[in-house]
C-alpha cells in the first residue's frame, strides 16, 4: 500500500492478549490498526481507547470466509484469538489467501505445510514460547558462544488461568511441544536423562518452588543455532494444586471428560494456588561459559505481573518487525528472528512493572547454582 502506513490487523484485539498488543502497536505511532473479533462492540471500545487510527471489523475465527474478509487489505495479521489450538490454521490460511504476512502468539498449529501463497510468518511470538526462547540469545549477546557453553532456563508463574489459556495449555501437552525429563547435550536430545520434580531455588522467586524438567523444541532450536554443549529447561510451580492437576492429566486420569471440563479443572487448580497471593511470571536463564580462571556465569531474570500483557507485547514486536520488512520471507519461530534487546526495550516501555535483572560473575570453586545479588533494571 504505497504511501500509506502499514495496516496491521489484530485478530482477537479486544481480549487480554490482543488489547495489550494493540496498545503496544498504537504507541509506535507508525501503523494503522484493524481490531477484529466476534464482539464488534468490544472491538469498537478497544479501538476507541487506543487514541490513534484504528478501524473495527467483525471476524469469526471459526469461519474461513469471515477471516479472509478481515485479512483483506492488511499488510500483517497478528493472531491473538483463542483457544489457538482449537482454531487450527484457519487464521494463517486466511492471511495467506489475502496476501498478508502473519504473526501468531502461539505456534500456528506447528510446522505443517505452509498455506499456498504465504510470504512471511512468525510463530510462537508470545511469553512461552517466544520470550522464553530469547533467554539464551540475550545471554550470548545474540552471538554463538565459545565451545562448552551450558544453558539452564526456567519458567515459573503464579496466577489463575483463563479458560482459553487452560485449553491451550492442555492441548499443547499433546502436540510434541517438548520432551519431559530430557536435556540437550552434544548436539542431541537425551530423553530421560534428568530426574523428575524437585524443589529448587529459582532466580527472581523469593522462595523455593517445584520444578519439572521439560526440554522444549524452542530451546532445542536455540541450542542448535548457538552451538550450546548442553541445555536444560524447567517449568516451575508455585503451589501444589496445578502440578497435581497436570500430573493427573498426563497420567490419563482426567482425560475421560471433554476439554471444557478438563480446562475448568486447571482453572480451579491454578486459582487455588494463587488464592490471596500476588500473581507473577518469571523467566530465569543461566549461561555457564568455561574460562581459564573458572566459569563465567551470566544470569538474566525477567519478572512481570501479567502474562497476557507480556504475550501481547512480544506479539506486537513481531508484527512491528514484519511490517518494517525486517523479517525475511518464510516461516520462522519468533525466538530465532526477533531482536532480543529490542523485545526487552519494548517490555520496559509498555509494561513499567516488568523488571529485568542481569548478573555476570566468574566463579572459581563456588557452586554455579548460587544466585548472587543481581543488578536491577539494566537493559
Amino acid at each position: 500500500m504505497s504511501g500509506e502506513a502499514p495496516l496491521i490487523g489484530v485478530l482477537g484485539g479486544y481480549g487480554a492478549v490482543g488489547a495489550a498488543a494493540a496498545r503496544a502497536l498504537a504507541a509506535e505511532g507508525e501503523f494503522r490498526l484493524r481490531i477484529g473479533g466476534r464482539d464488534v462492540g468490544a472491538a469498537a471500545r478497544c479501538a476507541a481507547a487506543l487514541g490513534g487510527p484504528a478501524e473495527v471489523r467483525e471476524a469469526d475465527a471459526r469461519s474461513d470466509a469471515s477471516l479472509e474478509r478481515f485479512a483483506h487489505g492488511c499488510d500483517v495479521v497478528l493472531h491473538c484469538a483463542g483457544p489457538a489450538y482449537e482454531l487450527a490454521d484457519r487464521p494463517r490460511r486466511a492471511a495467506a489467501a489475502a496476501g498478508a504476512d502473519y504473526v501468531d502468539v502461539m505456534d500456528g498449529c506447528g510446522p505443517g505445510p505452509a498455506p499456498a501463497g504465504e510470504r512471511t510468518a512468525v510463530l510462537s511470538a508470545g511469553l512461552s514460547p517466544g520470550l522464553s526462547g530469547l533467554l539464551p540469545r540475550i545471554l550470548t549477546e545474540e552471538r554463538p558462544p565459545p565451545g562448552g557453553a551450558r544453558f539452564t532456563g526456567y519458567y515459573v508463574s503464579r496466577g489463575a488461568f483463563t479458560r482459553t489459556g487452560a485449553m491451550d495449555y492442555l492441548l499443547s501437552l499433546d502436540r510434541g511441544y517438548g520432551t519431559p525429563r530430557a536435556r540437550w547435550r552434544d548436539g542431541h536430545v537425551v530423553p530421560g536423562s534428568l530426574r523428575g520434580a524437585e524443589e529448587r531455588a529459582v532466580g527472581g522467586v523469593p522462595h523455593p518452588v517445584t520444578v519439572y524438567p521439560y526440554l522444549t523444541q524452542e530451546l532445542v532450536g536455540q541450542a542448535r543455532a548457538l552451538g550450546l554443549a548442553e541445555a536444560r529447561w524447567y517449568n516451575g510451580f508455585d503451589g501444589p494444586h496445578l502440578l497435581d492437576a497436570l500430573n493427573r492429566y498426563r497420567a490419563g486420569d482426567d482425560r475421560a471428560g471433554d476439554l471444557e471440563a478438563q480446562a475448568a479443572g486447571v482453572v480451579r487448580a491454578s486459582t487455588l494456588d494463587a488464592l490471596g497471593r500476588s500473581p507473577y511470571h518469571v523467566l530465569y536463564g543461566v549461561l555457564e561459559l568455561p574460562e581459564r580462571t573458572g566459569t563465567r556465569v551470566r544470569r538474566v531474570v525477567i519478572r512481570g505481573e501479567d502474562g497476557s500483557a507480556l504475550t501481547g507485547v512480544v506479539g506486537a514486536v513481531a508484527a512491528r518487525e514484519v511490517a518494517r520488512g525486517r523479517v525475511p520471507e518464510g516461516v520462522h519461530a519468533a525466538a530465532q528472528v526477533l531482536p532480543a534487546r529490542g523485545v526487552l526495550d519494548a517490555l520496559r516501555r509498555q509494561l513499567p512493572g516488568t523488571v529485568v535483572t542481569f548478573s555476570d560473575d566468574v566463579l572459581t570453586g563456588e557452586a554455579v547454582g548460587a544466585d548472587p545479588v543481581m543488578e536491577e533494571g539494566v537493559l
